[in-house]
Formats: C-alpha cells, structure tokens, sequence
C-alpha cells in the first residue's frame, strides 16, 4: 500500500532560497527549494462538495484561510518503519550585532499521513460516517471528547525538534519556527494503518479538516 504524506505550511522567504528535506527513515523522499513566498489565501468551502458531505456541519464557517501551496509525497508503506524526518536549512536574517529585524521562517498548518485510497471522496464519507457513528449512537458530542483522529492531528509532544527554534513553550503548529532544524515523528501503527504520532488507547474521531484542504487544492476524486 502506499501513502501520501503532505506539508501545508506558510513561508517568509529572506535573501535566499530556504531548503527542505523529507525523510521516510533515513530514504531521501523529495528535497525542495523554496524561491518565493507562500502566502495564506482565502477559500470558500460552500462550493466544494454538498451540505452534510465533508464540508462540516451547518454551523461550520464555509470561508477559512490557508496557505497558498500544497506538498504532496507518495511514499510506499515498506519504507514507513519508524518515523518521518524534515530538515530545514534556513539560517537567513539581518542579524547585526545582536539586532535582527528581518527573518526567514517557516510556519506549519498541517502535517498529514494517510493511504492513498483517501484521494477518493467516497472514502472520506465512507470512513467519516463509520467513526461518526459511535458517538451519535452514544450522545456524544465529539467536539468535546479528548481522543485521537483519523487522520492523526499532530500535537507538540509527537514531534522532537533538533535545536527548538520556538520560545515559551509555542506549538509545532501555527508558530513560526524560524532558523535552521530538524523535526522527527514518530510513526505508529493501528488498525492495521501507519499513523504520525502515537496514539492512545481508544476511540478516534474523524478529522474532516484534511479532506476540505484536499478539496481546496482539487486532489481528491470526484469520479467514484
């Protein structure tokens, strides 16, 4: 089986070009060079897909902001063992005698892994509607429930930065992380799929933010 891993994240370019590496492991899966700008764009989720599919309840803002570009990464599940790797270089600034008033950096949205039969809208409603059940059967509002998702939502304590560009104790998350590092995540594994994070003993709940950015960016199949 195979598996998409994607990065959406915003970037400030200064002076030079900033480098990413990602790696399954220690196997090189792509490296790219980042010559301009990301910025966030606005996008209007009504339009995507119909009410009650995966754009949200009624009550869900169909206007959300996100960044401009999407990286997307087939990587086959043999060489997913223990971990996803992302190195950056980008030590670019004005720093002079000790005052630094321009930066590059780079500030993540979302960090995702799932199989690639996911690029199907189908199987979104398919998995939405069978993790959604439970807590309907149960009156439960999930919203409220302190569990895992599908896919994984990363938190801070899934991902070891080498060194920690953040300060007070900032998320991995919408923080800007300037500056040269190395982040790994762990990889793990249940039912049978290869997850980021590791999870907890259980229910998980569906993660529908990951298929309206893929709507957003048309790479999900609407053919099926």
């Amino acid at each position: 089986m195979s598996y998409t891993l994607g990065l959406l994240f915003e970037y400030h370019r200064y002076q030079h070009d900033a480098i990413v590496r990602i790696y399954a492991d220690d196997r090189l899966v792509d490296e790219l060079s980042l010559s301009s700008n990301i910025n966030l764009k606005c996008v209007n989720a009504s339009n995507m897909l119909s009410e009650g599919s995966l754009i949200g309840p009624r009550n869900y803002s169909h206007v959300f902001f996100m960044p401009e570009k999407l990286f997307m990464f087939e990587i086959d599940e043999q060489h997913l063992c223990n971990r996803i790797r992302i190195e950056v270089q980008n030590s670019h600034n004005n720093n002079t005698n000790g005052f630094m008033t321009q930066f590059s950096y780079i500030k993540f949205d979302s960090i995702f892994l799932f199989p690639n039969c996911m690029l199907e809208i189908d199987n979104w409603l398919r998995v939405r509607n069978r993790l959604d059940r439970w807590f309907l059967e149960n009156g439960i509002n999930y919203t409220n429930y302190d569990n895992d998702t599908f896919p994984r939502r990363l938190s801070s304590n899934d991902v070891t930065l080498r060194p920690d560009p953040r300060q007070n104790n900032d998320g991995i998350l919408k923080y800007v992380l300037g500056g040269s590092f190395s982040m790994d995540i762990p990889l793990s594994r249940k039912h049978g799929l290869i997850h980021l994070g590791r999870l907890r003993p259980g229910r998980v709940e569906f993660y529908g933010y990951l298929s309206r950015v893929l709507c957003a960016f048309d790479q999900l199949n609407t053919s099926v």
